[in-house]
């Protein structure tokens, strides 16, 4: 796969991957039909096929077929479409630790400030200015809300030597520093749907096949918001 190095080429890679628009076309047309299913209570009674015309009986069995084939083409989608899961994440933790919460230098000196700074173990503060050759920080996320800074050093230019040390937000900074940490990362990734093409174009379809399941499961709930929300005819 080619490097993607900005944005533009990685919305160029995106567009030119025919494998991922492909597996993306696929889901998002059964989504679609599952969510008109749901949503107009339309009903399929055949199918045409090269070999043979089928008439579907069970209804509730093919909305559960619909359902499955969401399921699996999310996970199909999922395998072309993660190296751009990878450079999305590194763009916006990347973007995220430019706020100056996380990290701040000031142009005039070595100071620095932010979480980040004050993360930084004692041997890494220690030899910062002399020794260290090599530094660079990054944001993880783990499951289900765990957040830490991972640092990684070295005194060489062997790369294979480098030490790292993780550090977890909340055990580190408690619970306050911890919640504007999350408040800055939510409010990065919600802007980056709006400012930044290349999200919406690898995490829409996600979006959509969930929100089909749902509307399957969740039907007659729908149905009542929906009537809640339309219009009165007067006759």
């Amino acid at each position: 796969m080619k490097v993607m190095g900005n944005s533009n080429e990685l919305i160029e890679a995106i567009d030119a991957d025919e494998g991922l628009k492909a597996k993306r076309k696929l889901l998002i047309v059964t989504s679609v039909i599952l969510l008109a299913l749901s949503f107009t209570g339309a009903q399929v009674q055949e199918a045409n096929t090269f070999i043979l015309k089928l008439k579907f009986v069970n209804q509730n069995g093919l909305g559960i077929l619909f359902v499955l084939s969401i399921l699996f083409l999310m996970v199909r989608y999922y395998n072309y479409a993660k190296p751009y899961h990878n450079k999305l994440y590194e763009r916006w933790t990347k973007r995220l630790l430019a706020k100056p919460h996380f990290y701040s230098h000031c142009p005039h000196s070595d100071e620095d400030d932010g979480i980040v700074a004050d993360s930084r173990s004692s041997e890494l503060d220690a030899n910062m200015h002399q020794n260290v050759q090599r530094w660079v920080y990054s944001y993880q996320c783990g499951l289900p809300f765990s957040r830490s800074l991972v640092h990684v050093w070295g005194y060489n230019q062997y790369e294979d030597e480098d030490r790292m040390e993780q550090v977890n937000i909340y055990s580190r900074f408690g619970f306050k520093i911890y919640l504007v940490s999350i408040w800055f990362e939510a409010k990065e990734q919600f802007k980056s749907f709006f400012t930044h093409r290349e999200n919406l174009d690898i995490l829409a379809p996600y979006l959509l096949g969930i929100f089909a399941i749902a509307s399957y499961y969740f039907n007659a709930e729908l149905l009542k918001l929906l009537t809640l929300l339309s219009p009165t005819v007067s006759k």
